[in-house]
């Protein structure tokens, strides 16, 4: 009786340490509320001196890239769209100025009475939109600019990944 009941204390004793033992594993889930923005702007200036003045006020870096080129299906031709990228290595955000005109048509054609839009890459929350969005209001050469759900647009596949 005496060997059994000191086995079964081995056997607790070497569970009771097997349990001190394990590694117990906890994910940590962090998702950000959006991971792209899309702002419509409104603004009768060149394409120069509104990223400049972007720039200017929100402290990022525009530079202009080769012009975006996109196939229209429809009319079966290419148009070119004027293209400003600044990549924030800080944020991890990638912002596209992007000209909704071109001397053949629209970037977005369901949205033609937009000028620009600021396309926004990375993980984001709501307030820093927000804020991102009431600093683009304070620039005097934009008339307007609003949040754009992308999710809506029948064009959205033009928008860059």
């Amino acid at each position: 009786m005496r060997s059994v009941n000191s086995a079964r204390e081995r056997i607790i004793s070497i569970n009771n340490h097997l349990n001190i033992l394990k590694k117990k594993t906890h994910k940590l889930l962090i998702k950000a509320e959006h991971d792209s923005a899309l702002i419509g702007i409104s603004s009768h200036e060149n394409d120069y001196r509104l990223s400049w003045a972007i720039n200017k006020h929100l402290g990022t870096n525009l530079i202009k890239a080769e012009n975006l080129i996109v196939y229209n299906e429809k009319f079966d031709i290419d148009q070119e769209f004027s293209l400003f990228v600044f990549e924030d290595e800080d944020s991890l955000l990638k912002y596209y100025l992007i000209s909704n005109k071109c001397d053949n048509g629209y970037f977005i054609p369901e949205l033609s009475n937009i000028d620009y839009f600021l396309q926004i890459y990375g993980e984001m929350n709501n307030d820093y939109t927000s804020i991102l969005l009431d600093k683009l209001k304070h620039i005097y050469i934009i008339t307007a600019a609003f949040v754009i759900d992308s999710s809506t647009l029948k064009s959205r596949k033009r928008l860059i990944h």
